[in-house]
């Protein structure tokens, strides 16, 4: 059997294909992050963060991990996967804005910090008018 011009085009494509589709994933993923406050640059101790990791299952089918964890006293964290190709990132922190973060992992990957908006609390007084009454 011969394989002629055109087919040996096509099989040059299909393995391109396949090779780039599975490039595209890291391995042995760690992600460091430092959460703070957006003014005052203070570590936010205990801030929830939920992380989500899609990593390709088969051929064309992804699957995700997922890590929950909270930020020490130093607001910082460290997830770990074994491979994936995005990371998603939902942040909170009492009385913050939620935070959504996605990226794609990066191998040598430095820490990155993290911001939160403090949420605005409008507080309202109500004076009740009195009035003298014989």
């Amino acid at each position: 059997m011969q394989i002629t011009g055109e087919s040996k085009i096509v099989l040059i494509i299909i393995s391109m294909i396949l090779c780039a589709s599975c490039a595209r994933e890291a391995y042995n993923i760690s992600y460091k992050g430092v959460i703070v406050d957006e003014e005052t640059n203070c570590p936010l101790a205990f801030s929830e963060v939920q992380s989500f990791c899609l990593f390709q299952q088969n051929i064309d089918e992804s699957g995700t991990q997922k890590i929950n964890t909270k930020t020490n006293t130093e607001g910082e964290f460290l997830l770990k996967f074994n491979k994936g190709y995005k990371i998603s990132l939902a942040i909170e922190a009492e009385d913050y804005i939620n935070q959504f973060i996605q990226f794609k992992p990066q191998p040598n990957h430095a820490p990155d910090t993290i911001y939160l908006k403090r949420k605005l609390i409008y507080h309202s007084s109500t004076e009740t008018p009195t009035t003298d009454l014989p």
